[in-house]
């Protein structure tokens, strides 16, 4: 009796110990998935895990790999309108366009370029914040579906700040991205 109340002793010993180690593993190991200490390394994390490269990163291949040398730059010119069927919704092959009962939307050239990207737009850090929050661009024009601003609405300032200091540091791409086109007013009956 002795011996199994001194193994079941050591046994939940262990259990303790190594439920100690795993949780310390678990906490260092989030320091490291969750970008590190600086805002750009937290905004380039932020960028990769809420799916960013999946609308605004054109894709290389039939199989939806991201073109690295084109990061973040919107829709490429190369890239076909999505067709129209009144009540669906159809996007490019790349992701980059999309159309639906809204009009069409083309994703943005979110590099640093001054020419095409994000400046050129007039965003800056404040309004950056701003847009996510109210769903309006510095131009005053409303984000269109599918980007979902809303779900970024819920991430702290910190972390719109975070992107936005990444997105600062990224290869400016020169890549004019056509406007988004809302589908027209539905006429007023008689």
């Amino acid at each position: 009796m002795k011996i199994q109340f001194r193994s079941l002793w050591m046994f939940g010993a262990l259990a303790i110990a190594l439920g100690v180690v795993v949780s310390v593993s678990q906490s260092a190991g989030q320091g490291t998935r969750g970008g590190g200490g600086s805002p750009v390394e937290r905004g380039k994390y932020l960028v990769n895990i809420t799916g960013c490269h999946d609308c605004h990163s054109p894709k290389k291949d039939a199989a939806g790999h991201i073109d690295e040398t084109r990061i973040l730059s919107g829709r490429p010119s190369t890239t076909t309108v999505p067709s129209t069927t009144p009540g669906e919704i159809h996007t490019a092959l790349d992701l980059t366009a999309w159309t639906g009962p809204w009009g069409t939307t083309n994703a943005s050239n979110l590099t640093p370029d001054t020419m095409t990207g994000l400046l050129a737009r007039k965003y800056n850090e404040a309004n950056f914040v701003a847009m996510f929050r109210t769903g309006k661009k510095p131009s005053g024009v409303g984000v269109l579906p599918p980007m979902p601003y809303e779900m970024y609405a819920n991430m702290t300032d910190d972390d719109l700040k975070a992107i936005w200091a990444y997105l600062q540091t990224i290869k400016p791409i020169r890549n004019q991205v056509p406007a988004n086109a809302p589908a027209p007013a539905p006429a007023r009956g008689k």
